[in-house]
């Protein structure tokens, strides 16, 4: 009678402490009879040995590529990513801010930001050895499904947190009653808990579609090639993410439905918004319309749509393009898919240096907050977060003033 797959599994981990596939199970039990039965043992030193193959190409091919820019390119976006997301957190904190509701929704975004690039910790650890580390690939391989999920919710919440600050920025614009009435702080956090379990429910497929398989194959290793010593065994591993064949309508289905509902629908919606806000903005006098913090956010909603747009929607579409074809796809797409990655890592970078370039406002907010920061006396450090959450025009002249006051006091005579 012919053993059943789950007994053959549970054979393998009795003997190798190993959860294989019955294939690969069979294959190694039958190598290692084969090689005792010629006298060949298990090597005693065994944990010194390469438990571990590392299966990426560092000399060719796509993998070359990916390897590159996740050596060279990736960890200083990471740094930048965080410094300026972070600064963006704090600063949309400061009073300045205070009754916006759009505000909400660019803090979350830069979190999101910061999830979705350090989602790629792992990968750029694994990037970093041509050597496999005996701790970190078994922990790269299992998590992938999971970091992968992660990483397409905040790359998701992000998209759809710039769609919402630019809705509601064309509703704060076309329909001022309607944004009075519908944009409000507990508004902005229902549809942030909404949109969050939404894109979870969503990409929680990634986790059912994708299937991490730990191939074992049994390695001979001779001690010293110049004495005749005998050789010996031992067992070295391999892992690969492949998509789970009894999914694949399901995974199709899934890929089609993101690229539709986080990347194509969004976009478009965006550049429809952007395009009103730009006339809007340019061809109608605003200065009495909106208030000078209103203006800011609108110009900081402009210049985070328009980033998005350039960095983030060739990136995504070429991303699920590669998706709904599966595994098989040339090197040319290969090596676009991991060109567009990047496009989507300096698209989570790139904003707080585009409000810093671009905004003055919220240029001298920055220069305020990191003086306060390193400031250590706490007379300053209380006066420089005061200025930083003042308007720039308002604290120009504030020091005029504090000026000519103190000129005035220094020159008239004392009658003491």
């Amino acid at each position: 009678m012919d053993p059943k797959p789950a007994d053959i599994v549970k054979m393998c981990v009795d003997h190798f402490d190993k959860l294989l596939e019955p294939i690969n199970c069979i294959q190694v039990i039958a190598t290692v009879q084969s090689l005792e039965e010629q006298g060949v043992a298990k090597c005693s030193i065994s944990p010194t040995l390469p438990t571990y193959r590392h299966i990426m190409n560092f000399t060719s091919g796509c993998d070359y590529v990916e390897l590159t820019y996740l050596q060279y390119a990736v960890p200083p976006l990471m740094m930048l990513c965080f410094i300026g997301n972070m600064l963006n957190v704090l600063i949309y904190g400061l009073p300045y801010f205070e009754g916006s509701s759009s505000v909400h929704f660019l803090r979350a975004k830069a979190i999101a930001n910061m999830v979705f690039m350090f989602s790629r910790i792992l990968e750029v650890m694994h990037a970093s050895s041509p050597h496999p580390i005996y701790w970190l690939e078994p922990l790269f391989w299992k998590s992938r499904p999971y970091m992968m999920m992660v990483s397409n919710i905040s790359g998701t919440m992000s998209t759809w947190l710039t769609l919402m600050v630019t809705m509601e920025t064309v509703m704060c614009i076309m329909t001022p009653f309607v944004f009075r009435k519908y944009c409000t702080k507990k508004m902005t956090w229902i549809v942030l808990i909404l949109s969050t379990i939404a894109a979870t429910l969503l990409h929680v497929a990634i986790v059912i579609v994708t299937d991490v398989q730990e191939i074992v194959q049994v390695r001979q290793y001779i001690q010293n090639f110049k004495k005749e010593n005998a050789p010996c065994w031992f067992l070295q591993s391999a892992f690969r993410a492949r998509n789970n064949p009894y999914y694949e309508i399901y995974r199709r289905f899934y890929a089609t439905t993101t690229m539709a509902v986080s990347i194509v629908i969004p976009t478009i919606a965006m550049l429809v918004c952007t395009v009103l806000i730009i006339k809007k903005f340019t061809f109608k006098n605003l200065g009495e319309t909106f208030s000078q913090r209103r203006k800011c956010v609108i110009r900081m909603t402009v210049a985070t749509t328009l980033t998005h747009l350039f960095f983030e929607g060739p990136a995504t579409l070429t991303h699920s393009a590669s998706a709904i074809q599966g595994d098989n796809y040339s090197f040319l797409m290969c090596v676009l898919n991991h060109g567009n990655n990047l496009g989507s890592l300096v698209n989570a970078t790139i904003p707080f240096f585009v409000f810093l370039f671009c905004n003055q406002q919220f240029r001298h907010m920055t220069v305020m907050y990191i003086k306060a920061v390193i400031q250590t006396d706490q007379v300053k450090r209380k006066s420089y977060f005061s200025q930083a959450g003042m308007r720039c025009g308002r604290m120009s002249r504030i020091e005029t003033d504090r000026s000519m006051v103190e000129t005035r006091l220094v020159s008239r005579p004392s009658n003491v």
